[in-house]
């Protein structure tokens, strides 16, 4: 990692306007929240999940080289993209230990806490981010495996963590004005995500695990008449879909698939035009199809793929009844631990 890299990633919230002005948003509203009584507290139910999620945004932009996009609505949702608040999990754990061991050990105790949560809570983020699973983020060994990818660089970020606790303590003991030791201390939070991100983001990991965006080859790629026959064939289908007849949609959509030349590109760009659907429950049934498909054909890679990027729409999907042993065998081939235990 080059120190160009690092100096950029420690400014990230002052020079990127669109992580700016969120900073400044997420402190402004979360500082009312602790002086407005009921009306806080409605404030802190939004924002403490948005800036947790918004966090999240950053440091997953970091390691994929990418600038951080503006805070959009999207973050106070209270579903979707439920693991982008799970580092709320790290802080109460944190908490919790420091009372613990503080108690029992007093300062030694609280240093102990401080050191190991600092040596692990970069990677356990970056797993988190890299595979969108708050499962694996716990993970010991992809923990491990994480910190030994990225080797001697990778202790940049737990670095910076330490000096970050020990800057925001000492600043704490200044005459600085209440209000601006909280700004700083909101400051080396967005700062060490984007650390934590740059770190990690020369390694690549992503790539490992990433579902390609999109499924389908572009419309280049595809002949011209071809795609606008499937075309046709989708808008068929969702008029049947959009009138409460899905099984005549589905009938349609499959008879026009035993028939295309290119069955394989065929299901794959049907499966990523339905999701861009309003309503997103045929694609999963049809994803279901689709898997089965895969799973019979021994693509246990893309299976999983699709297996996974249907859970990001709905932690609920699961293959069919009769796939299911070859699911788990295609998560078993993949080393996708999380996935075992969903099908077991």
């Amino acid at each position: 990692m080059k120190a160009s890299d690092l100096a950029r990633a420690l400014v990230l919230p002052l020079t990127q306007l669109p992580v700016l002005f969120a900073m400044l948003m997420f402190f402004g509203f979360l500082e009312l929240a602790f002086v407005w009584g009921v009306l806080g507290r409605f404030l802190a139910f939004l924002f403490v999940p948005a800036t947790l999620r918004y966090l999240m945004q950053i440091l997953d932009a970091q390691l994929r080289g990418q600038d951080p996009a503006p805070p959009d609505v999207d973050l106070f949702l209270w579903f979707g993209s439920a693991w982008r608040i799970f580092p709320a999990v790290h802080i109460i754990f944190l908490i919790y230990a420091s009372y613990v061991l503080g108690s029992r050990f007093g300062v030694v105790g609280l240093l102990t806490v401080f050191i190991v949560f600092a040596a692990v809570l970069p990677a356990s983020l970056a797993v988190l981010a890299i595979t969108r699973s708050p499962f694996e983020s716990l993970n010991p060994k992809a923990i491990g495996g994480l910190i030994h990818r990225c080797g001697p660089t990778y202790w940049i970020a737990p670095s910076f963590l330490l000096i970050m606790l020990i800057s925001s303590w000492l600043i704490s003991a200044t005459s600085l004005p209440d209000l601006a030791k909280e700004f700083v201390g909101f400051y080396f939070i967005f700062a060490c995500y984007a650390v934590v991100g740059a770190t990690v983001q020369s390694q690549q990991l992503h790539r490992e695990v990433d579902i390609p965006e999109p499924l389908a080859p572009d419309d280049d790629q595809i002949d011209a008449s071809l795609a606008k026959e499937r075309t046709a064939v989708l808008n068929h289908a969702y008029g049947f879909v959009s009138r409460g007849n899905r099984d005549g949609g589905f009938k349609h959509l499959y008879g026009h698939l035993n028939r295309d030349p290119e069955p394989a590109t065929a299901w794959r760009w049907f499966f990523e035009q339905m999701l861009r659907w309003e309503i997103q429950d045929p694609a999963l049934l049809f994803g279901q199809q689709y898997l089965s498909r895969l799973l019979n054909d021994g693509d246990y890679v893309a299976a999983v793929k699709l297996i996974m990027r249907c859970r990001l729409i709905n932690e609920a999907f699961k293959p069919l009844a009769e796939d299911l042993e070859l699911a788990l065998e295609a998560a078993e081939h993949c080393q996708n631990d999380e996935l075992i235990s969903v099908l077991e």
